[in-house]
């Protein structure tokens, strides 16, 4: 059969979607910025302060009666800390456990993406460590979220000596709390702060 006269029918193009952009990942830990709380007082996204209860988490709880005793302090995206080791926190060759400075930069981690209203929990975590540490020195840890995706965050940190040299850095990813488990946490851990220092934002 010919097709000589027929007409053929205009080819549609097909409409390119771009690929969504992704945020470049922030390798290098940003400057401090203004606090907006710490682990001990928080100002809540509803506008509500939060002062959390005594509890025993090893790292940052005032109950435990062996543990860090760290207090956080919390800006956008990020949590700083400084600890001074004692002596039985020591290992091999009277240096500063490695297990520790693990808990250390776990702790800052977790606690960084607490400015977007996230309770987040450790699901990896990968440490490279870079210099010994010494009791009785002053330890200045930050961590701070790298790329966010819906409920995971890529949160990067680093330990560093009295000196400035750096003795430790980690990259892992954090799984924040569901609204439901959110809401129960909120309820379970903190209570409304009658006296909270913590400034407004």
């Amino acid at each position: 059969m010919s097709t000589a006269g027929r007409e053929s029918a205009p080819r549609r193009s097909t409409p390119r979607r771009s690929a969504p952009r992704r945020s470049t990942p922030r390798r290098s830990a940003p400057r401090d910025s203004a606090p907006i709380g710490s682990s001990r007082s928080i100002v809540g996204r509803d506008g509500r302060r939060y002062a959390f209860a005594d509890h025993n988490c090893f790292a940052c709880g005032d109950a435990n009666p062996i543990g860090m005793r760290l207090e956080i302090e919390l800006g956008e995206g990020n949590a700083t800390t400084t600890w001074t080791p004692g002596p039985n926190f020591v290992g091999w060759e009277d240096k500063v456990h490695g297990g520790l400075l693990a808990t250390l930069l776990d702790e800052v981690m977790a606690w960084a993406p607490s400015s977007f209203d996230s309770w987040a929990v450790t699901a990896e975590m990968r440490i490279r460590y870079r210099a010994p540490a010494n009791p009785d020195e002053a330890l200045t840890a930050k961590g701070w979220v790298s790329e966010r995706r819906r409920r995971i965050y890529h949160v990067r940190g680093e330990v560093r000596g009295a000196d400035g040299r750096l003795i430790a850095s980690a990259a892992g990813r954090f799984l924040g709390a569901s609204p439901t488990q959110k809401a129960e946490l909120k309820q379970r851990y903190a209570r409304p702060a009658t006296n909270a220092t913590a400034p407004t934002r």
